[in-house]
């Protein structure tokens, strides 16, 4: 069984009031907090990253490992990001660096937010427990 990590900063993180953690079924491990460069915006549902505009923006959210395609496949469907047809997904699936706060590195997906640009509040503090 193939293991991939994945980095989430809006609904899925698990201390997201409503969130939707549970997705992950049994098929994740939650491997600590950290941040991603990029930009956090308020799309009101929801929250999504676009570049980032300075070098020091930063999204904060959880690492965990997915185990399994079938896990992953229900993320990519919750996300509304088809991989066969990415031209027509809400969100993007992309490999980003993430720093870990115990000041590890490692590579992980991310849901990347691929809708109409513009669009959206930026959430200065890049977390989105902050939107408020």
């Amino acid at each position: 069984m193939s293991t991939q990590r994945l980095f989430v900063y809006g609904s899925l993180r698990r201390d997201a009031p409503g969130g939707r953690s549970d997705l992950f079924g049994d098929g994740a491990e939650f491997l600590g907090r950290g941040r991603v460069h990029g930009r956090l915006l308020d799309l009101g549902a929801y929250p999504g990253v676009v570049p980032a505009v300075t070098r020091d923006e930063q999204v904060r959210g959880e690492l965990y490992a997915i185990r399994g395609r079938r896990t992953l496949a229900r993320l990519d469907a919750y996300e509304d990001y088809d991989p066969r047809r990415p031209e027509r997904s809400l969100f993007l699936r992309r490999e980003v660096q993430v720093e870990l706060d115990s000041g590890a590195t490692t590579t992980a997906w991310v849901y990347w937010y691929a809708g109409p640009a513009g669009r959206g509040r930026r959430i200065a503090s890049g977390d989105y427990l902050d939107r408020a």
